[in-house]
Order: C-alpha cells, then sequence, then structure tokens
C-alpha cells in the first residue's frame, strides 16, 4: 500500500507541475494553433491525471480535511478544463449525454461540498474550512448550472464556445495554480510570517485571474463586434 501511496503521489505532483507549466503555452500562443491545441490537450489530459490521482490518494490514506478539500478542488479544476475543452466541440453539435452526465455528477459533488461546509459550520462554528468547503462548493455548482440551463437551448451569441473555452480553461488553471500555491506557501514563506499572507494566497489568485479573464473577454467581444460591424 505504501508503494502505491508514493507512486501516486509522484504522478499526482508530477503532472500537476506539468499542467502549470504547459497550461502557459495556450495564452500566449497563437490561438487556433497547432501548438495551442497540442499543448491545450495535454493540459486536460494533466487535470484528468491530477484529478484521478487526487481521488485515490483521498480514499487510500487517512482522513485529513486538508486533502479532502483539495481534492474538491481537483474536481472543480477538472471540471472547469473538460468544459472549457468540450466547449470547442459543441460550437456546430451541442453537448452531449456524456456531457450532460458529466455536469450533473459535479454538480452533486457541489451539492456535497456545500453540505459537508453547511455541516462543518453548525458543529464547529465559522471557521476556514467551513467557509472554504462552502464558498467553493457554491462556486462549482454556479459553473453546473450554467451548463444545465444550456442544455437544450439554442445559444444566442454566436462566439458562445469561444468564450466558454477560455474562461473555463483560464478558470481550471486559477484553481490548479491556488492549489499548488496554499499546498507550498508553508515552503515559500517564513514559518513566524503573518496569516494573512496564507490567507492571501486562497484569494488574491481568484482575484487576480478573474480580472484578467474579464479583461480578455471585453477586449474579444469589442474585437468581434468591431469585425461584424466592417462585415455589414
Amino acid at each position: 500500500m505504501k508503494t502505491l501511496i508514493i507512486s501516486l503521489l509522484i504522478i499526482h505532483i508530477a503532472t500537476g507541475f506539468t499542467a502549470l507549466l504547459v497550461g502557459l503555452i495556450p495564452m500566449f500562443s497563437k490561438k487556433g494553433s497547432r501548438l495551442h491545441n497540442r499543448a491545450g490537450l495535454v493540459y486536460v489530459y494533466c487535470m484528468i491525471t491530477v484529478t484521478i490521482t487526487a481521488l485515490l490518494l483521498c480514499v487510500l490514506q487517512p482522513f485529513r480535511m486538508m486533502r479532502l478539500f483539495l481534492t474538491g478542488i481537483a474536481i472543480l479544476s477538472f471540471y472547469l478544463s473538460m468544459t472549457g475543452w468540450r466547449g470547442t466541440k459543441q460550437k456546430k453539435t451541442g453537448p452531449t449525454n456524456s456531457d450532460r452526465v458529466l455536469t450533473y455528477v459535479t454538480l452533486a459533488v457541489s451539492v456535497l461540498m456545500v453540505g459537508f461546509g453547511v455541516y462543518l459550520t453548525i458543529q464547529h462554528g465559522t471557521s476556514f474550512f467551513p467557509i472554504l468547503f462552502t464558498f467553493f462548493g457554491g462556486l462549482t455548482g454556479v459553473f453546473a448550472m450554467q451548463d444545465v440551463r444550456r442544455f437544450g437551448v439554442e445559444p444566442t451569441e454566436k462566439m458562445h464556445w469561444f468564450f466558454q473555452h477560455f474562461t473555463r480553461m483560464g478558470g481550471s488553471y486559477i484553481a490548479t495554480f491556488t492549489a499548488a500555491l496554499v499546498t507550498n506557501i508553508g515552503r515559500i514563506v517564513p514559518a513566524d510570517a503573518p496569516d494573512w499572507i496564507a490567507t492571501a494566497g486562497w484569494i488574491a489568485p481568484s482575484l487576480l485571474g478573474g480580472m484578467l479573464i474579464g479583461r480578455t473577454v471585453r477586449y474579444y467581444k469589442a474585437k468581434f463586434a468591431e469585425t461584424e460591424s466592417v462585415a455589414a
């Protein structure tokens, strides 16, 4: 068992580190290029592996609150990467049954995370982990419900798949980076560092990454609107 756990841990760390490096390539390479597409696919495969190993490590090892929570973050990051990647495949065919199953399973996971967060709040009051489970469980549910509402509805936005692709992939990268940062922050900052530094590790990536994604959305919407205006 010990050998299995060590092997899973090595694979988990290696693929997570690879995802962080490879995930930068699609951001800065030409959109739709061969390099962009292949690097993005490698990132998705890495996230699949990271999530599977996280689930196995969570089940095979003694219970730890942080380990369970990081497994939830891995599921969120996996879902965002899969739906971001699938967005480019759905622009003509729409969501498949597999897409629907993935969404409903993820929605169930989000309900469990929120429920566990509420349970912890009842048992221990408002503290660090109850807030984290409730917040990130709710965030996972928001993305899943967005997709549920899209099922069977014809998209009104012409480039809906494009925006789904890069916002979801970007969100996945932010979640992955956050998980890596908080796991290793004890090795980065001194032991006597103020508590707010550790808290910032949870919040800063989402704030900064969200601002960049929002700015990119506005840029491309303006660009597409200008292109349609010229064409008209």
